[in-house]
């Protein structure tokens, strides 16, 4: 599978404001425009992509590629 630009997210921890723990990044739907984020006990939230990220309501936890 390719990854383009946007989907490098996905599988990466995220956090996420007003939560205590981390999330991590399940999917990206862009046709609707959201981003979705798993938490402890398999809790799933959607959230607007990329409006979300822009005003850092979420913050990606990317690690670098050697």
């Amino acid at each position: 599978m390719a990854w383009s630009n946007e989907t490098y997210l996905i599988g990466e921890k995220i956090r996420v404001e007003g939560e205590r723990d981390l999330g991590i990044v399940t999917r990206l739907d862009l046709t609707r425009g959201l981003i979705y984020v798993m938490f402890k006990r398999l809790r799933e939230e959607a959230y607007p992509y990329p409006e979300s990220i822009e005003n850092e309501t979420l913050q990606p936890i990317v690690t670098q590629q050697p």
